[in-house]
């Protein structure tokens, strides 16, 4: 950026200022000429001049511009303008999420920006995938995958693993597909699906000429146990059929992100995760990433419509503010913190009589209770605290279990974000409580 100030003060403070503001556009232009997340994230400041500098590349900020289409980019009051960090035109064309918008050359920037820094991000963390960011959250992006599948491989039914997850099975019944649930069994305090009753599954309904999808649940509560995601993808390439996971809050654990790398040597065709779980957003954007390029293709093809900037903005704001090297050290505290939950609930469980539940969950916990679960959860939330889960033994959905779990329980989570000191004082009102 060239700036004629010659003459407005002495030349040798003309040159230091001169030095000053490149020093400042250096940050911006690094960003977008390496499109990869920094090691250490960005100030603020220097991100809201990123989004300023391409905003004003839409054509709404034009001021010369004739507007005279029924969508330009008309908005009442600053506030909504704010809101969308000014990329008020959105992405996307109507047919094509990814395309870029021809009234809005720096949102579109904005867009494909994000998306390559999301690669990035995945890549540093040993996922060598490609990736989109969606401007809506888990179970619509979910519904994209599946409208996808069937529009490439003509799938007319949902092969589900149960797991008590409203969001795939609304996803499935949004876009008109039929879904067949697949039973989890019990094997001691764990629920989970035996790989060889997908197989089972995926087999009836081809010999009945109907052509199915699987999707699968890498991430969900326990005691309800991640889906075998490896061997699911083997058989989904041997039957050569589409694969798609759910892996909600896949990204912020490395237990997980070994699952996927394991599993991405076979067929997977998508795998979705959530903006807000993993990257510290607000709620409403999702994460898709796959190695099959044109199955995202395919994806951004059913988006129907624009789409708001909104969600995608946040996800680069977050990738910028938080760095590579930053992430992963809140990887280390999450696991650190989960570490920590485990030790004080065992000490809980001996103090109360109860006991801590047997299950392979990176994220989540489990403890028993002779109490009424959903009073205890209900006591702890009029207690402050938020995201407790209590589930009773007979409710079938809550534990993904269709004949009766053994015990009461409550699910208490360390998820990435969460601090030592929210440890102590969860265990301190569930000692209250319990």
């Amino acid at each position: 950026m060239e700036l004629n100030i010659t003459g407005f003060i002495p030349k040798h403070m003309e040159n230091r200022g001169k030095l000053t503001l490149k020093e400042n556009l250096k940050i911006i232009e690094n960003i977008l000429e390496q499109r990869k997340v920094p090691e250490n994230g960005i100030d603020e400041e220097h991100i809201k001049l990123l989004l300023r500098i391409l905003s004003f590349m839409d054509t709404d900020k034009d001021p010369n511009v004739v507007q005279i289409g029924e969508r330009e980019a008309r908005v009442y009051t600053k506030l909504q303008r704010e809101g969308v960090f000014d990329f008020c035109h959105g992405v996307g064309r109507s047919g094509n999420l990814i395309d870029p918008q021809p009234k809005a050359p720096g949102a579109s920037v904005m867009y494909k920006l994000t998306n390559k820094l999301l690669e990035s991000f995945l890549k540093t963390l040993g996922l060598k995938v490609k990736a989109i960011a969606t401007p809506v959250a888990t179970g619509m992006s979910l519904a994209l995958c599946l409208s996808a599948a069937r529009k490439k491989y003509n799938s007319n039914v949902v092969i589900y693993p149960y797991a008590a997850h409203k969001s795939p099975i609304k996803a499935t019944s949004f876009i008109g597909m039929r879904m067949r649930l697949v039973e989890t069994v019990l094997d001691g305090d764990i629920v989970k699906v035996n790989v060889g009753d997908v197989e089972d599954a995926i087999r009836k309904e081809i010999n009945e000429n109907n052509n199915p999808v699987v999707l699968s649940t890498l991430t969900f509560f326990p005691p309800r146990k991640s889906d075998d995601v490896e061997e699911i993808a083997k058989i989904c390439q041997e039957y050569n059929i589409p694969h798609i996971i759910n892996g909600a809050y896949a990204i912020q654990n490395f237990y997980y992100i070994e699952k996927l790398k394991k599993a991405l040597k076979y067929r997977i065709d998508a795998v979705v995760s959530s903006s807000d779980k993993n990257l510290f957003t607000p709620i409403g954007g999702g994460i898709i990433y796959t190695k099959d390029e044109s199955f995202l293709k395919e994806i951004s093809l059913t988006y129907p419509g624009r789409a708001s900037a909104n969600p995608i903005v946040n996800i680069l704001i977050s990738l910028l503010a938080i760095g590579t090297k930053n992430y992963l050290n809140l990887m280390k505290e999450q696991k650190e913190c989960k570490k920590l939950l485990d030790e004080l609930l065992e000490d809980l469980a001996k103090k109360k009589d109860e006991r801590v539940l047997n299950v392979e969950n990176p994220i989540s916990s489990c403890i028993t209770t002779k109490k009424d679960p959903l009073d205890v959860a209900g006591k702890l939330y009029n207690l402050r605290v938020t995201g407790p889960r209590g589930v009773r033994r007979n409710d079938k959905f809550g534990t993904c279990y269709l004949k009766g779990y053994p015990y009461d329980y409550i699910v208490v989570n360390s998820a990435i974000g969460v601090k030592k000191d929210d440890i102590y004082k969860v265990i301190e009102k569930l000692d209250e409580v319990l």
